[in-house]
């Protein structure tokens, strides 16, 4: 059936970021039929009143651990596999709990997107995946079944090994070393060798697949030096990369320009609890939208719990990003990131029907989430 949302402000975050005053938003199937205004309304078509309300896609976490991460009990967490240090085998739909009460929060947020997978105690820890936060099943939700490898610089993996285990990497440089070999085992291999790793599935795989480009190296890094290591070992085997919390990006802004890496920003609102993320600021993605950066903001759920994402852009609005800037780096931009933006990140016709109706202007702190539709069907309304 169709169904035509009338009367709202619909921002659409498509190339021209137009805003439509007083716009009918057109739905069938589960997609975007249209979007504009003074249409003509069949006579068989379900109307739902929303005059004076907000509109927008629906928002698009491109970096958290929903789903996997325990959060009330450690026991239960699945986000990482400690036993080793090099696990490029596990696959985020593996450890996914679909019923996991993030995804309401997702939902209860209007964030209708999500990249979710391994965290970051490993050099390499496994394969991501980008879904839906509402369907049937997992299989339902599913977008990019294996959308990057993971792997982590830094504090976390010398931490959880070099210190907890007193094994390899205790340093910076084991960590890069462990990233750099299984990059370097399967570059040697032939053609053949290739093939027959592929179809074993064994630990060279997910190498070979960043090797070919069919997914990102996505890369954890906070500190400066991180990133320079990041971008290094990207460039010695030319391949893909996504800096992952780029938190003192800000401070070497000509070296990720010219990397071309792929950046996701966040989480700001944390504590400096490491070292490593003590120049964490919500003032960084102004700056990287000054240098010509493309960026998306992210929660890093739970850090961050997802429900927040749009006070993460909040906040980079505080500190001198332009509101729509801001608002398409938790949509469009994001969809771009991840290669998505066929599907989802704005409100065109024949994409997904993944959209949010807000009371007022989404970063007003007034405004609610009144309703959050996936795949054109209502999966959270507010009560009351």
């Amino acid at each position: 059936m169709l169904t035509i949302f009338r009367g709202a402000e619909i921002y659409t975050m498509n190339n021209g970021n137009t805003v439509l005053s007083n716009a009918d938003l057109w739905i069938k199937d589960g997609k975007i039929i249209k979007a504009g205004t003074n249409t003509d309304i069949p006579s068989d078509a379900r109307i739902e009143n929303v005059a004076g309300m907000v509109i927008t896609p629906g928002l698009i976490d491109i970096h958290t651990h929903v789903g996997i991460w325990g959060e009330i009990d450690e026991h239960v967490n699945d986000a990482c596999e400690y036993s080793e240090p090099f696990t490029p085998l596990m696959d985020a739909i593996d450890g996914i709990n679909t019923n996991h009460f993030s995804f309401q929060l997702a939902r209860k947020g209007g964030v209708t997107t999500i990249q979710t997978g391994t965290g970051s105690a490993n050099p390499i820890g496994g394969v991501w995946s980008i879904l839906k936060t509402g369907g049937s099943s997992l299989e339902d939700m599913l977008i990019v079944k294996r959308s990057g490898l993971k792997g982590a610089l830094g504090e976390n993996p010398k931490n959880v090994f070099g210190q907890s285990y007193n094994k390899t990497p205790l340093t910076r440089m084991g960590v890069a070393q462990i990233i750099r070999d299984g990059f370097q085992q399967a570059v040697n291999l032939s053609a053949g060798e290739r093939t027959t790793h592929m179809a074993e599935r064994t630990e060279l795989s997910p190498f070979i697949e960043v090797l070919e480009g069919k997914m990102p190296l996505h890369l954890h890094c906070h500190r400066a030096d991180d990133i320079a290591t990041a971008i290094r070992i990207a460039k010695e085997f030319n391949i893909q990369l996504s800096l992952e919390h780029c938190t003192e990006g800000h401070l070497m802004l000509d070296a990720i320009k010219e990397s071309g890496a792929s950046v996701t920003l966040g989480p700001f609102m944390l504590p400096s609890t490491k070292y490593e993320t003590r120049n964490s600021t919500p003032a960084a993605p102004k700056l990287f939208h000054d240098a010509g950066i493309p960026f998306a903001i992210m929660t890093d759920h739970p850090f961050i719990p997802i429900h927040y994402l749009i006070l993460c852009a909040a906040e980079a609005v505080k500190f001198g990003l332009n509101e729509m800037d801001a608002l398409r780096s938790i949509t469009s931009e994001a969809a771009r990131r991840v290669g998505i933006q066929d599907r989802v990140g704005s409100i065109e016709a024949g994409k997904d029907a993944d959209f949010v109706i807000w009371s007022r202007h989404p970063f007003d702190s007034r405004s609610n989430i009144l309703a959050t539709y996936i795949n054109g069907n209502e999966a959270y309304v507010k009560k009351g």
